[in-house]
């Protein structure tokens, strides 16, 4: 039994995606989204690495409300258990807290999907014909589809998979050449690389803009 490889990435169709922050700014409307590992697919990764029979899990009450989680994982003959705990949710109640906790436990005590909250937030991308629906606080409607994920949080051999440009190839190729003319003048900050190239490789006029009108913004141009 190889634990190491409870860390390993997922592939990008089983990972899900959640709206995180959205609204409406100068540009339209904006969505900011988080990924995360269902507990199908934590299941399916346990059964994988350890065998049905070499693991279990057990929820109890967390001491302060809510509830606790234990992944135990036969090693070398001997259960070992990690755990965490979650809060029960407001829309799925119990449900949500024994989702949350097991996800939690399998993160934090096992590795499993941990990889994840590496990634920078991600900006949606909106698009008439999304794969998901969002809804701003005045109760305007919007399709949008996920950020690509890096390389390095894709299994090896798995290529990023771009979502849908939500421009022309026009527009797209103009303000792409406007935010590398950025790059090159060297105003973009270090830690914003790793956003940026996502946002050139995803074809994502609106993440490009944004940080071209960053840019503007505090170089008087």
């Amino acid at each position: 039994m190889d634990l190491t490889k409870l860390k390993e990435p997922f592939p990008a169709n089983e990972i899900e995606w959640r709206l995180q922050q959205c609204g409406v700014g100068s540009k339209g409307i904006w969505g900011k989204c988080l990924a995360y590992v269902t507990n199908r697919a934590i299941c399916n990764r346990l059964d994988e690495v350890c065998g049905a029979e070499n693991w279990k899990n057990e929820f109890t009450k967390a001491p302060d409300g809510g509830v606790l989680c234990g992944i135990s994982i036969k090693c070398d003959g001997e259960w070992v258990t990690k755990y965490d705990g979650a809060e029960n949710t407001d829309i799925e109640g119990v449900k949500g807290g024994l989702s949350g906790s097991m996800k939690r436990a399998a993160s934090t005590g096992w590795g499993i999907g941990r990889y994840l909250y590496n990634l920078e937030e991600g900006w949606a991308v909106i698009c008439d014909d999304g794969k998901f629906t969002g809804k701003t606080k005045d109760g305007q409607f919007f399709k949008w589809n996920p950020p690509a994920l890096p390389s390095w949080a894709l299994p090896k051999g798995e290529k990023p998979t771009k979502a849908k440009p939500n421009a022309s190839p026009e527009e797209i190729e103009k303000v792409k050449t406007c935010l590398i003319e950025w790059m090159e003048s060297g105003v973009i900050p270090e830690n914003w690389q790793t956003k940026v190239d996502a946002y050139i490789a995803n074809n994502d006029v609106d993440g490009m803009k944004k940080v071209i009108d960053w840019c503007k913004e505090n170089y008087n141009e």
